[in-house]
Formats: structure tokens, sequence, C-alpha cells
């Protein structure tokens, strides 16, 4: 079953809230972590990152662990950086360094040496749009949605942007952080982000599929 790996409490209201970021759960050495904040769109808060970041790194000194798979609860697979998070609540020495935080979670993805698989359960958005492109396979339900929308009201997106342009072709990337438009899964698939698409009552099963497929290789080269 699910197991909590990381719980961010916050005050609302003077009464104490506590929500689950991050959930995970093991199947034949595939560990699957779960975006966990539906309300927020799976919004990448500060703590969400750093709960990512310590699942991913766990998981990679893990010998009993072959690969990972990613998904999120809800219909939104990551609707990127918590700018709430990211920019209202935070003194700027604390903004630069939950930024820092967010490109240290890249860095780590961008080197990780297990099969890492993006099971896109709907739109991916800003930073959520640069994890899957930074996970090196994905698969996604026909319906989701891929782009940088932020850059509409003014924010470039220069963490991510590594990861796009390698998981995407250079025009491509560049129209995308330039326009701001959001690209379907079928152009995903036919650009080569994403694997393939598939049902979303297949969704899960396909990327563990993936992932057991890649570490099975991985193991016999």
């Amino acid at each position: 079953g699910a197991r909590l790996l990381h719980r961010a409490e916050e005050r609302r209201g003077g009464g104490r809230l506590a929500s689950i970021d991050l959930l995970e759960s093991r199947t034949d050495g595939i560990l699957a972590l779960r975006l966990n904040r539906p309300e927020a769109r799976n919004a990448l808060s500060p703590s969400m990152v750093r709960a990512l970041h310590l699942a991913l790194a766990r998981a990679r000194d893990d010998a009993q662990l072959r690969a990972v798979t990613l998904v999120g609860t809800g219909d939104a697979f990551s609707a990127g950086a918590d700018l709430k998070e990211f920019v209202n609540r935070r003194a700027p020495l604390g903004q630069a360094l939950e930024r820092r935080e967010l490109g240290a979670l890249f860095l780590l993805i961008d080197g990780y040496p297990k099969p890492l698989v993006a099971a896109v359960n709907g739109d991916a958005l800003g930073a959520g749009f640069g994890l899957v492109a930074a996970c090196q396979l994905a698969v996604a339900v026909g319906t989701a949605r891929f782009g940088l929308p932020g850059v509409r009201l003014g924010i470039m997106p220069m963490t991510i942007m590594p990861a796009i342009f390698r998981g995407l072709p250079r025009k491509l990337g560049l129209e995308l952080m330039l326009t701001g438009r959001l690209m379907t899964a079928s152009e995903a698939e036919s650009a080569g982000l994403v694997n393939a698409t598939v049902a979303a009552t297949e969704l899960e099963a396909a990327a563990l599929r993936l992932a057991t497929a890649a570490a099975t290789a991985a193991l016999s080269s």
C-alpha cells in the first residue's frame, strides 16, 4: 500500500491542516511515486520538491529497487511550480533557496542511473512539463496537455529548459517557450516526448510494464 514519504503542515484560518504531498508503493522492485496535491493540481510546492528529491535519492541507493514511475493524483500530472509558495509567502532569500532546490531535483533526475518513467495522467505544465521531459521514458493519457503557460505572465522557465530542449526538437521547444501554447498528447508522442498514449484505465499498468522492461534490459546488458 501507499506509504507516507513527506507530510507538510500549515496553518489556515487559525487551524492546523496536514496534507500528504507524496506517496509511494512498490511492486516487484519498481517504486511508484504519486504526486498527491490534487486540490492544487499537484503543483510543485517547496515541500513536494524536497519530498521528491529525498524519495528519488533513496530509490537510487536502494539495491532492491530497479526502476521508478511517477504519476499524479486527480486530473492533472502537475500544474508546475506552486507560484503562491515560491513567490507570495517567502522572503527573497527563501525564494532563491527554493528555486535552487528545484534545480537540484532536475540535476538529480538528469543523471539518474535507474529507469524513470513518467505516467502522465493529465496536464503537465511548467515544471510539471519539465519533469516529464527529464524522465527517460513517459506514457500519457490522450487528454494530457504539455506546455509553458507561465510565459504569458512573463515567467521564463529557465530551470527546466535544458530538460525540455533535450526532450523536444529545438524549434518546437522554442515555440512552446515563446508562445505559451499547449501541446496535445498526440503531438507530444509524434515529437518523441512521450513513448505512447494510452487509455486512462491502462496508464499505470503501461508505465509499470515499460519500467519493468527497461529495468530488465539494464540488468541483462
